[in-house]
């Protein structure tokens, strides 16, 4: 159980985007312009996302940030493990919010620096430097947070707003050869003037909630004539949504019928008893359709409420979706290039699977996934005939790929899919 995974903060939907892969050390370029309005923080960092259990013990990260209420000035910060952090605020010629600027961060391994238009403007070599040692994805955010003393009043009233960038650049750290950079010690790896968004460099997946106002979505993020928009927007109920198909095999526990499974997660409030599963043909599998946001969402099983058997991973183990916390959740990610979701259809109580949910739908012989069967469909078949071992075209279940799986595809023949 746990506290709901998406119970949305309500105050503003942000934007955000972070790289695939990881760097260590580097070079990071970009140009861009960040948003006005108290409370509204606009960045362009680096952050070991990839820690898994070890926060705060593996914490690192570099900042540039913006912070809206203040006109003339751009916050560097190093992040170090344990929570430690050093940061200064410069001021600055010129307003970031209402212009184009460029900006780098120069890390090395006892070294940070950060430019401004081409100009170093900060350097930082304490102590926790050195601790700056794995390897950081490159991020850009826009959310908004109400701390007096860093962003001031939260301010509603500045939406919506918007953060460009014109362009990230990443040269790898190559001392001694490069040709970029602080004594030539970078060399271009990659440049990307955002013509589109390349899927292959960012994720913008929605990651849930940041700080206690807003709720990151991936509508909030786009490309514009050349320029990533980040924008900060009023917090909006219409969301886009899949359906997401749950399950669970529930034949090992001797139910009667007045039984009931109910599905619990942030969604419905972890509530115990408001959204009911339902067995119709009687095999012991509970099922249940609901359209949920875009994001992640955890839950669990129980019999009749709370106040019965409930079905949740062992903390820790392989279906434990965040295995970092105290709760024992199954989990599923909701994500926009999905048009239908199915879960695992875990054996009660367990991370055992028992079957699958998503059986190909009302056309398994679809085999080329072509929403026709046809020719391509028989001969792609005929190529596993005889086949006994991980067959994809066993369309009955019995292990071999014989003249009844044949007879299956003919039948179907001709016809479209639903």
């Amino acid at each position: 159980m746990g506290e709901p995974v998406w119970s949305q903060n309500d105050q503003c939907d942000g934007g955000a985007i972070k790289s695939h892969e990881a760097y260590l050390y580097g070079r990071f370029e970009t140009q861009m312009q960040s948003t006005q309005g108290s409370g509204i923080v606009s960045s362009f960092f680096l952050y070991n996302w990839d820690l898994n259990c070890n926060w705060p013990s593996q914490v690192n990260e570099i900042d540039i940030e913006m912070t809206g209420n203040l006109d003339n000035s751009v916050q560097f910060t190093t992040h170090h493990p344990n929570l430690t952090s050093v940061t200064q605020i410069l001021p600055t010629p010129f307003n970031p919010h209402t212009t184009m600027v460029d900006y780098a961060i120069e890390w090395e391994p006892t070294t940070v620096r950060w430019f401004i238009n081409g100009e170093l403007s900060l350097t930082f070599t304490h102590e926790y430097v050195v601790q700056l040692v794995h390897p950081m994805r490159i991020f850009m955010n826009l959310w908004a947070v109400e701390n007096i003393n860093w962003t001031g009043v939260w301010d509603p009233t500045a939406m919506p707003g918007t953060s460009r960038y014109d362009y990230v650049r990443y040269y790898e750290y190559t001392p001694g050869s490069g040709n970029a950079g602080t004594a030539n010690n970078f060399t271009l790896s990659w440049d990307d003037p955002f013509d589109t968004l390349d899927a292959t460099r960012w994720d913008q997946s929605e990651d849930g909630q940041v700080g206690p106002l807003c709720t990151f979505r991936a509508q909030n993020v786009e490309v514009v004539n050349g320029e990533l928009h980040l924008n900060i927007t009023t917090y909006s109920t219409d969301q886009p949504t899949r359906p997401v198909h749950f399950g669970v095999d529930a034949s090992s526990l001797n139910l009667t019928p007045t039984d009931v499974v109910y599905l619990n997660g942030g969604f419905n409030s972890w509530c115990g008893n408001c959204t009911a599963m339902a067995d119709d043909d009687g095999d012991g599998i509970w099922t249940v359709i609901l359209d949920l946001p875009l994001g992640q969402h955890e839950y669990q099983f129980a019999v009749n409420g709370w106040g019965g058997l409930i079905a949740q991973p062992i903390l820790g183990t392989s279906c434990d979706y965040n295995p970092c916390d105290e709760w024992t959740n199954y989990g599923i990610s909701v994500d926009e290039d999905l048009s239908t979701v199915y879960t695992p259809l875990y054996c009660w109580n367990s991370c055992d699977t028992c079957g699958e949910l998503d059986d190909g739908g009302d056309c398994p012989a679809d085999l080329d996934n072509d929403l026709y069967v046809g020719v391509n469909d028989v001969l792609t078949l005929l190529s596993e005939f005889g086949c006994t071992s991980d067959c994809t075209t066993d369309l009955t279940g019995d292990d071999i790929v014989s003249i009844v799986d044949v007879l299956a595809v003919l039948s179907a023949f001709g016809h479209p899919c639903p």
